[in-house]
């Protein structure tokens, strides 16, 4: 057998990551909209964050021959739907991130850490605003 070291990039991590999530219902990556000036100043203030990050080290061939599997650390930027159940739903994605990224590389997947960034839909449910100019009536009325 040939010996020599296989690097895999983070991109192909990412890529892994789109292919798991994209799999799981009712969870997006979250992709930040907007541009212009705003989104320019975000980015020069490191404040634009991706919706993958990822983390690794590479395996090794250590002195005895023996190989020391590459670790690899996601951070995930998600939008949920509104009616998701958050905890079920990003166990899912997580569960789907793992089994994709190890059958794949055979890298040992330490974390995925999730960040719900936005609920999906949210602004469609009929948060009606004569609710809220009836509230503010009441209170005015001292019901």
């Amino acid at each position: 057998m040939i010996q020599g070291k296989t690097i895999i990039c983070e991109e192909v991590f990412v890529q892994l990551v789109r292919l798991a999530a994209a799999r799981v219902e009712k969870v997006t990556l979250w992709e930040q909209s907007g541009g212009g000036l705003m989104s320019f100043a975000k980015g020069l203030a490191g404040k634009n964050t991706p919706a993958v990050s990822v983390e690794k080290t590479d395996a090794e061939v250590q002195e005895n021959g023996t190989v020391k599997k590459g670790h690899v650390s996601f951070v995930l930027k998600v939008s949920a739907a509104y009616d998701a159940s958050i905890p079920e739903t990003v166990e899912e994605l997580r569960e789907a991130v793992v089994k994709e990224v190890v059958r794949i590389t055979d890298f040992q997947v330490d974390r995925v850490d999730i960040i719900v960034a936005q609920l999906e839909g949210a602004e469609q449910l009929p948060i009606a605003a004569e609710e809220t100019a009836e509230e503010e009536q009441d209170r005015e009325n001292g019901q």
